[in-house]
């Protein structure tokens, strides 16, 4: 969570608060493009996905001028080649879902206030990924990102904490403008209280009363909180952990009354670039009528690359799963020096129903990521997921190639 970085504790009445100034045209610019090509086998549809497209995010942000600054940012999205996939408004029902549609979009417009000693405001058009993203995040890995109207209040005077505050009155989906749930209308409240680093790991607890006007049935009112820390245990191992739990009800003009738990369990140790983790995620339901769900999430990074679950069953979720992972240094020399900043990740998932005792499948999922020189990124990722009693096998591809700035 963003920090203001202009609140001094030591001034007081005497020296008085003085707000950033650096000028309106010492700001930051910046660009992203990305090429994706995706590939979907999908069991239950005739034809499979092929879809390549193109998307270029481009910002500025001014300095700061008396202690306010702004910023915008458009996104632009075009298809190139190959267009046979379900984007889902284009009609081709036929083929599996790949949710980048072309678009032309202001994904960020806000004016932001550092007057307050300890107190950064912002109003406007945001982007916003909270924690792990389970709850909010922009949902980075789709072409189109996902950004919030509303405000936002970061306080940092709190002592030993540090507490953020957001309205958010309108969700610009990923789906663009065109779609007819591209934007959904929403009267969401989230508060967020995070400690500063202690002995055993940082404490976060969180209200999100998320009231979704187009989308009732996803309206819900969250209360939680998770501990998550790293340990040294000597000989350059670590051990890290994150414990997490939630009770979520119904809220808003949501139909269904019904009430769920949430919980989230990871343990791992690290050891020179490699990590391993262990991690069992719960995702209740309330006798198979409802399940916990988290509708403004970043869906996509968790329970499997292949999206299968982006909206939990009515039965609930019980992901059992591990990640590998290694991230190359050029300071651990050897052969692989020549790939400083590589990341290979393995993930190996278990899927069972909350309620009911379904077994859901299993997923395999691979991911790697290669910077390269002057900005320039690889990517590749590889889902698939093996039905047993819920869904169908899914099979997705996935190559990218960018370039940021």
């Amino acid at each position: 969570m963003a920090q203001s970085a202009y609140y001094d504790p030591q001034q007081g009445s005497e020296t008085g608060y003085q707000p950033p100034y650096t000028g309106f045209f010492n700001g930051k610019f910046w660009t992203d493009t990305r090429y994706r090509y995706e590939f979907v086998d999908q069991g239950n549809l005739p034809k499979d996905a092929r879809a390549s497209t193109l998307k270029n995010k481009t910002g500025v942000e001014s300095g700061f001028f008396h202690g306010f600054r702004a910023g915008v940012e458009g996104e632009f999205i075009v298809e190139l080649g190959p267009d046979d996939f379900n984007n889902t408004i284009n009609g081709k029902t036929e083929f599996p879902i790949v949710a980048d549609v072309e678009s032309a979009e202001v994904d960020q417009a806000y004016l932001e206030s550092h007057n307050i000693p300890g107190v950064a405001l912002l109003g406007g058009r945001f982007l916003e990924n909270l924690d792990n993203e389970r709850y909010v995040g922009s949902v980075a890995w789709r072409q189109n990102d996902q950004t919030f109207d509303g405000g936002k209040a970061t306080i940092t005077a709190l002592p030993g904490m540090t507490g953020l505050y957001a309205y958010i009155g309108n969700v610009n989906r990923i789906f663009s403008d065109d779609s007819p749930v591209g934007n959904i209308p929403a009267n969401t409240h989230l508060f967020h209280l995070e400690s500063k680093k202690m002995t055993i790991g940082t404490l976060t607890g969180y209200t999100y009363l998320i009231d979704l006007f187009d989308l009732d049935p996803l309206s819900n009112a969250s209360f939680g909180g998770f501990l998550k820390g790293k340990q040294p245990l000597g000989d350059g191992f670590d051990y890290h952990y994150r414990l997490e739990y939630a009770r979520q009800i119904d809220y808003g003009d949501n139909p269904i009354d019904y009430a769920v738990n949430y919980a989230r369990i990871e343990q791992g140790l690290s050891w020179s670039g490699f990590t391993t983790t262990l991690i069992y995620e719960f995702l209740g339901s309330d006798n198979g009528v409802a399940a916990f769900q988290t509708p403004l999430a970043t869906g996509h990074i968790f329970n499997g690359f292949a999206d299968v679950f982006l909206v939990t069953p009515p039965t609930g979720l019980q992901d059992f799963y591990v990640e590998t992972k290694y991230k190359v240094s050029a300071k651990s020399g050897g052969p692989f020096g020549y790939f400083d900043g590589l990341l290979l990740l393995a993930q190996y998932h278990e899927f069972r129903s909350a309620v009911r005792d379904l077994d859901y499948g299993s997923e395999f999922d691979f991911y790697a990521y290669l910077p390269l020189r002057n900005g320039v990124y690889a990517q590749l990722k590889y889902a698939n997921y093996r039905a047993d009693e819920f869904f169908t096998d899914v099979e997705k591809v996935i190559f990218g190639l960018g370039w940021q700035y």
